[in-house]
């Protein structure tokens, strides 16, 4: 494990109200520019959060004796195999999931008859109960099909978002050394630039490892329980665990369905509460030993952030809420006037608001920041 880095202090002068005015009325401008083009505006912050977490890797490579060429074929395979397989499982399971919807619908309603049965006992109309079925079982049919008839679209979207990737890696040395020679390098503004980088690619490899922990739990208990396309809700169960709080929560909606189409209302019943117990050991035990300091937020602006950036951006909002949210804590920080904000939502020894590197470790060994 290479030596620890030195802590770099970050120091900002005394400045008028017109500073944090200034920062306000940008921030207000920047959101509105945002909104409007969100269509755009979210996959390039998709794309920018990416190059921050594979030039890393690409650098990592030619650091340890490979040249930048064999460097960059082993990155391209690595990202081309992991974009390929998804395609394959989500793609190709949604399209078999498709043609057998009306079945899983049919045996739904034969499953859960003495439950609306019930309902009708106590005065709550039955036809309710139907009616939510009917629109779940609709928006996965529309995800499916919509899935299926975009798939040419997302192959290029990939295949363009791989060339860019490729140029990004390739330049990653002169980037750094353009931002170290016009900054300087005892700029602030490149110190902050460095942080975000390292605790951002220290935190998503936690959230990785954290997210294939969750998705193996849900893929065994639905094998266990014999549902369906359990690699399919497993891939589900990974990345929408991206999303704080309720991610884990709409992934487990349609195996629940499933599951409760062919086996019964009791197996439904176990696999709602399989879910939260995985929810609850994953972000409540391991989490906080995974993650520690790296991108310590409150819970409160990760709610925030979620419902803020979903607003902003839609879906893939959701999905960079936690980069999005660490962003706003660093900007915070860097000024005196809204530094106690960053700290109320933060901790006050956070690297994000101290300045100070984070401590390295198994998730974020070895991985330099930009100009290294």
């Amino acid at each position: 494990m290479p030596d620890q880095k030195d802590p770099v202090l970050i120091t900002t002068g005394k400045r008028s109200i017109l500073a944090p005015l200034m920062v306000v009325a940008s921030a207000l401008v920047i959101l509105i520019i945002l909104k409007a083009g969100s269509a755009i505006a979210g996959p390039i912050l998709l794309f920018v959060f990416l190059a921050i977490l594979v030039v890393p890797v690409f650098n990592y490579l030619r650091h340890r004796g490979l040249s930048s060429g064999l460097s960059l074929v082993i990155m391209l395979i690595g990202i081309v195999a992991a974009v390929v397989g998804l395609n394959v499982i989500v793609v190709g399971s949604f399209a078999k999931l498709g043609g057998k919807l009306a079945e899983y619908n049919t045996d739904f309603g034969l499953n859960t008859e003495e439950l609306v049965a019930k309902l009708d006992a106590i005065n709550l109309p039955p036809e309710a109960a139907d009616a939510v079925r009917q629109q779940l079982f609709g928006i996965l049919g529309r995800v499916s099909a919509s899935l299926v008839s975009n798939t040419v679209t997302m192959i290029a979207g990939s295949l363009m978002a791989l060339i860019a990737l490729s140029f990004i890696m390739v330049e990653s040395d002169s980037f750094g050394r353009r931002l170290h020679r016009g900054l300087g390098d005892d700029s602030n503004l490149l110190h902050r630039m460095e942080l975000f980088q390292h605790s951002l690619f220290g935190y998503i490899i936690a959230r990785v490892k954290l997210n294939f922990l969750t998705a193996l739990g849900v893929f065994v208990m639905l094998v266990i329980l014999g549902v369906d396309f359990a690699l399919l809700w497993g891939v589900l169960a990974f990345l929408l665990s991206f999303v704080p709080y309720i991610g884990l929560a709409i992934a487990a909606i349609p195996p629940i369905l499933l599951g409760t189409a062919e086996s019964g209302l009791t197996v439904g019943i176990i696999l709602a509460i399989g879910y939260l117990i995985i929810n609850q050991v994953i972000e409540q035990i391991i989490e906080p030993k995974v993650i520690g300091k790296e991108m310590t937020l409150s819970p409160t602006l990760t709610l925030f952030s979620v419902i803020f950036w979903t607003w902003v951006l839609g879906p893939l909002g959701a999905m960079l809420a936690g980069p999005l949210a660490a962003l706003m804590i660093l900007v915070l920080g860097a000024f005196d006037e809204t530094r106690w904000i960053a700290i109320f939502f933060s901790s006050e020894d956070s690297p994000l608001v101290t300045g100070m590197e984070p401590p390295e470790d198994a998730s974020s060994e070895g991985a330099p920041v930009p100009g290294d």
